[in-house]
């Protein structure tokens, strides 16, 4: 047995234990509150709000915009196709690449999940004064572009996308 390694301050200020407190919490919550009833994980959903959110795209737009990991980006892409919720056609402005959009069935899951998700989420973030929740909105976004990778390994994320996409 050993003390701890590591004194609360650092920690306090190791804000990814925050993040994904957070965001374990508001997982959990939409699982139980929403997800759970439509038997659809939380990255499947994440990735058919993507495309209802972006429209027909690609997996690389996906992960760039929403930090998907590429693999189980493709491993949910190939879930919800199976459950007839998206189709996969080629893209004509490169042959590398499947467009993704949502089929009826995608489309119509995503209106009874999506009215729910955001009153899920709004009792998490009434909350907060609104002055409040436009601070951390303003902060959050700071810190994304923070962590945002530089050009060099976007360039890498996007070739291997490209072979991810490719090979599903």
């Amino acid at each position: 047995m050993h003390k701890p390694l590591i004194s609360s301050e650092l920690v306090d200020d190791f804000i990814i234990v925050r993040a994904a407190s957070f965001t374990a919490r508001v997982q959990r919550a939409m699982t139980r509150g929403v997800l759970r009833d439509e038997g659809l994980p939380v990255l499947e959903w994440r990735l058919l709000f993507s495309v209802a959110r972006f429209g027909t795209c690609h997996m690389a737009k996906i992960t760039q915009q929403t930090s998907i990991d590429p693999a189980h980006g493709s491993r949910a892409v190939a879930a919800l196709e199976r459950k007839g919720l998206i189709t996969r056609s080629p893209d004509p402005k490169n042959a590398r690449r499947k467009l993704i959009s949502l089929t009826e069935d995608g489309e119509q899951l995503f209106g009874r999940i999506w009215p729910q998700a955001r009153a899920t989420i709004r009792r998490i973030t009434d909350q907060l004064d609104p002055a409040d929740f436009a601070e951390l909105k303003r902060l959050l976004d700071l810190a994304v572009e923070a962590a945002a990778p530089r050009a060099e390994d976007t360039e890498q994320d996007e070739t291997e996308d490209e072979h991810i996409t490719a090979v599903a």
